[in-house]
């Protein structure tokens, strides 16, 4: 029909799909990679450019608004002129941009090369997901996802490790030594992903649609990230928070009068698309309680080593990276609901018997908790993901790709804002009623540390309840329709 998208017909044998997941997983393992060795090099850049941390930070910052705001826009852009063409676009940006970091000579440029390889992340991430689940037929979908999932991991356990050793040789290898495998991410792409087609007809680019989603979800990531500094300066905070919700507001105006809009809201129309990703949502706003806090308790709470914190950190990683790819395949033979259900509910019961963690809990107790935490996670993203990804019709696989990434990376920003503002309340609240006890100021700050974790795990483990709830509401009706079918 005139004005529906027709695309090359994908040939779903074995050689086919796990050409297309290697090549999303490399752009996958390259962006994630990207996210957690940046973070490693701030005190070197802090030493390097004499600037403070607050400027320093724009580094991942500039880097995570652009590619949250960006992400929506690509989605529905996959959509209209096919995955292939914008992943590998994607990914040629990502290289330019990752080598003009390498040979920054100001703080100020690296920030805006950074701002240019998050545009070409953000092409990649919007339809890595559309690819993958295309690639793979129906009855292997969650165990695609599961293996792309592996990726993920495998990216934000290798960033630290290699940026560390990168950093003992120069700030900029951390940029130079990767570009080469962008240039392969990008060769990948053009030599094994299927052509596309575009529209016989297609409307205009929804271009208001494309402003107020960018400028709602800058605002609203920019906001959040300044919640800290709220108390001492409230407009950094307020203000873009307050204008922010006014462009996303404006934002759904548009899409519910647009005849080709950036998301189609009745998407959320569908009980199965919205349980799912919105339990998404929940689980990733209590991930940062994890990587935030779990520092803090095991460096100045016990005392352990940077390098020793560091291997503990990485168990919930492997544990996701063990359970991804099971949790996928068998949740394509028993059922995506009951799979995602129990991920998530796994997650909530690590996070009840973390807040048993106490300066005195051995590290074998801490490790098991720390898998079962890894194994939670590993097991909800693939079925969740098939679940959010089959809700819609295939015209529609870009923008659920996009908006599987957008809600990641919200949840992650507002998780990470929240934590770190309850956290530091409640550690300032115990030391000092534990200073009044007669401890030395370092021992009550020790002390204050498993307490004030106990306290805001609570709040977390109400989200991860509520996702492992969602992710049941999640079930499909027999005879039930796909979005835009």
């Amino acid at each position: 029909m005139a004005g529906e998208q027709t695309q090359t017909p994908i040939l779903r044998d074995g050689a086919y799909k796990y050409k297309a997941l290697l090549t999303v997983a490399l752009g996958n393992f390259m962006g994630t990679m990207d996210m957690s060795i940046n973070n490693i090099s701030f005190p070197v850049l802090t030493r390097v450019f004499q600037a403070p941390l607050t400027q320093v930070m724009w580094v991942t910052l500039a880097y995570t608004l652009t590619t949250t705001s960006l992400m929506l826009v690509f989605g529905r852009l996959s959509d209209r002129m096919g995955s292939k063409r914008l992943y590998s676009t994607g990914a040629l940006i990502f290289m330019v941009g990752m080598g003009l970091c390498a040979v920054s000579q100001s703080l100020v440029q690296l920030i805006g090369f950074r701002i240019l390889q998050a545009v070409g992340s953000a092409a990649t991430g919007a339809c890595g997901y559309a690819i993958v689940a295309e690639a793979f037929p129906p009855s292997e979908r969650g165990k695609g996802l599961g293996l792309l999932g592996m990726s993920v991991s495998a990216g934000f356990i290798t960033g630290p490790i290699l940026g560390g050793l990168l950093l003992s040789v120069h700030w900029r290898a951390i940029y130079l030594v990767r570009t080469p495998f962008g240039l392969i991410t990008f060769v990948l792409a053009r030599t094994f992903l299927k052509a596309d087609r575009l529209r016989a007809e297609a409307a205009p680019l929804d271009l208001l649609g494309t402003v107020f989603s960018s400028l709602g979800l800058c605002g609203i990531l920019f906001g959040v990230s300044q919640f800290k500094a709220a108390a001492t300066s409230p407009w950094t905070c307020y203000l873009p928070l307050t204008l922010g919700a006014a462009c996303l507001l404006v934002f759904i105006l548009v899409e519910l009068r647009v005849q080709d809009p950036i998301v189609d809201l009745g998407m959320f129309r569908s009980r199965v698309f919205s349980c799912a990703i919105f339990s998404l949502f929940f689980v990733f706003l209590a991930y940062p309680v994890f990587t935030l806090t779990m520092p803090f308790y095991l460096m100045q709470g016990l005392n352990v080593h940077p390098s020793t914190a560091g291997v503990f950190m990485a168990i919930v990683s492997m544990g996701t990276i063990v359970f991804g790819p099971i949790s996928g395949s068998l949740s394509d033979r028993y059922g995506v609901v009951k799979f995602a259900t129990l991920g998530a509910f796994i997650a909530a019961l690590s996070f009840v018997l973390m807040r048993g963690f106490a300066l005195t809990t051995s590290p074998a107790h801490i490790v098991l908790v720390l898998f079962m935490y890894g194994l939670g996670i590993g097991t909800f993203q693939p079925p969740n993901n098939s679940t959010i990804i089959t809700a819609v019709t295939p015209d529609r696989l870009g923008t659920a790709s996009a908006m599987i990434t957008t809600q990641r990376s919200v949840a992650l920003s507002l998780g990470t804002a929240l934590t770190g503002l309850l956290f530091s309340l409640r550690l300032d609240t115990y030391k000092t009623v534990l200073a009044q006890t007669g401890l030395a100021a370092s021992e009550a700050a020790r002390r204050a540390i498993p307490p004030a974790l106990h306290d805001v795990l609570v709040l977390f483990i109400v989200a991860q309840f509520v996702a492992a709830a969602l992710a049941l509401a999640a079930r499909t009706r027999r005879g039930g329709r796909r979005i835009g079918s």
